[in-house]
């Protein structure tokens, strides 16, 4: 008897405490629901300085509106991710809130892989071929693609870049071509055309494709022609054709 009146006992006092953690729980609930934002917590990812602190504030309070006093299940944190978002240096936004009544948003911006500058008008793009706008007061130290740069939404162009990324990575993994190449510049057509340290001609490569194979034909310049005519003899190295090195003396 006594066992069965300890047993009803226990029995009645874990029923009672989970309803006890049942109503605190719903009085929490109702507490955080009520709960309003007092700051924003802003945190940016990334060594670059494409985007600040004071450039996050700015955007969500020109964009978003008022946070400050809101309940934090009223703020729309899918929007702030969006409105982050649609800035081309910002790759990835995360937001959420606190009990303690804090907004955070934690952004990642985009890396930049290479620069491409047509006098005062320019712009990068990072290895999933995203344009980035160039920062009034930070340069990336990335490798600079001058002259005739074409219009990023022209049909092709993605291709194009992703062409000359292609190439400044060989360039920067080759031993030979790592420290001679000077300048990397497009000419007519896109064609890409490259200068190399103490040498006065300009190579030209045309489109970014068969990279290995054209710097190969650069390296059989210099063995069989260089040798022959002398250095400087030409003025411009063609090899945008195939197996073709086509020298000329007044361009």
């Amino acid at each position: 008897m006594n066992r069965r009146l300890t047993y009803l006992l226990w029995t009645a006092l874990i029923c009672a405490m989970l309803i006890g953690f049942g109503i605190l729980h719903s009085c929490v609930g109702r507490v955080d629901s009520h709960k309003l934002c007092e700051s924003l917590d802003v945190q940016i990812r990334g060594n670059q300085e494409f985007v600040s602190e004071e450039d996050v504030r700015a955007l969500i309070d020109k964009e978003y509106g008022v946070y400050v006093g809101a309940p934090l299940d009223s703020i729309d944190l899918g929007r702030i991710e969006r409105l982050m978002e649609e800035k081309k240096a910002i790759r990835n936004c995360e937001a959420w809130t606190t009990r303690n009544g804090v907004l955070h948003v934690s952004v990642e911006q985009r890396v930049p892989a290479l620069r491409f500058a047509s006098g005062d008008r320019g712009f990068y793009i990072d290895r999933e071929g995203v344009t980035i706008p160039l920062h009034p007061t930070y340069t990336a130290p990335v490798p600079v693609i001058e002259g005739a740069i074409p219009d990023m939404n022209d049909e092709g162009s993605a291709a194009w870049a992703a062409g000359v990324l292609e190439m400044t990575d060989f360039i920067a993994s080759s031993k030979t071509w790592k420290d001679r190449v000077e300048k990397i510049s497009v000419g007519k057509g896109s064609d890409l055309e490259i200068r190399l340290d103490g040498n006065s001609e300009r190579f030209i490569l045309g489109p970014p494709d068969g990279i290995r194979d054209k710097f190969d034909r650069i390296g059989k310049y210099f063995a069989c022609i260089v040798p022959a005519k002398g250095e400087g003899y030409y003025k411009s190295v063609n090899l945008k054709y195939n197996h073709q090195i086509i020298c000329r003396k007044d361009i």
